[in-house]
């Protein structure tokens, strides 16, 4: 093929793209400070959604784009409808590598702490999930579960015991990995639910895990709906005036989830394919 064909075909290509498909904005966001007067995807009912509120003054706030799941928020990004996503840092490693076409930004925007909610009458029921946690570190439980989840080092789970007694009650929103996720051979998986299976067994009780909005699992604790909470929550004053925290299990960071531009597009492809580029 000539050169002059292989530019020919170029510009046709690119009147098609042109007439058939939105460009995705380029990344805007390259640290905290550029957050400002952009738009953010946060989920409900988390502290991201709290700190995106608070995020600076009347001419620098940021427009929190409100989502039910974090998958959610990530399409969002990847479609241009959203410049960033602030999330913890755990589930974001785990769709930034799923997509190569994002990148989490090294400044971070918020540390904090995971642990369970139990009802503020519980407090037996507490102080056994508390002595489980303490159990489950003394014995290398704990480092084999986030190994297995985050380093990748293992395949390491909980066997569930056989036990009679009643049934442990634990509520939790399977969309957040690697704490909490649906997998098709196992069902609903991650380290919260690795940890509410030890914590079963070390009660002896039968474990029963129920899936619902992270919005609605305070408050289903709260009423009785559920013996404990565990989703990866962040502990905060104001949770804590509604219920009782269960001791800290795992830290987090709070990040940015942008659009990286590190994948070479479609049309670069064909680009240089055709001027040998």
């Amino acid at each position: 093929m000539s050169r002059f064909w292989k530019i020919a075909t170029l510009l046709l290509f690119l009147s098609l793209v042109g007439c058939s498909k939105t460009e995705i904005p380029e990344n805007r966001v390259f640290s905290i400070d550029d957050l400002a007067n952009k738009k953010v995807g946060v989920l409900v009912g988390t502290t991201g959604e709290i700190y995106a509120a608070d995020y600076g003054t009347d001419s620098t706030r940021l427009h929190a784009e409100k989502f039910e799941t974090l998958s959610q928020a990530v399409d969002a990004l990847l479609e241009g409808s959203i410049d960033a996503v602030l999330t913890d840092d755990a589930p974001a490693k785990v769709f930034a590598r799923k997509n190569p076409s994002l990148r989490i930004l090294n400044e971070v925007f918020k540390e904090e702490s995971y642990a369970g909610v139990v009802a503020k009458e519980n407090m037996g029921l507490l102080d056994s999930v508390n002595i489980a946690l303490i159990q489950m570190r003394a014995m290398g439980v704990y480092d084999s579960i986030f190994d297995a989840y985050i380093g990748g080092q293992s395949k390491y789970h909980v066997k569930t015991d056989s036990v009679t007694g009643p049934v442990l009650r634990v509520a939790t929103n399977a969309e957040f990995p690697p704490f909490e996720f649906r997998c098709k051979k196992r069902g609903i998986v991650g380290i919260d639910i690795e940890i509410a299976r030890y914590v079963a067994n070390y009660l002896g009780r039968n474990l029963e895990i129920i899936d619902m909005d992270f919005d609605d699992i305070i408050d289903s604790v709260k009423a009785g709906k559920a013996d404990l909470g565990l989703a990866a929550f962040s502990v905060t004053e104001e949770r804590g005036q509604i219920v009782n925290f269960t001791d800290h299990y795992a830290t987090s960071k709070i990040v940015i989830m942008v659009r990286s531009g590190e994948e070479e597009s479609t049309f670069q492809r064909i680009k240089d394919t055709l001027l040998g580029g």
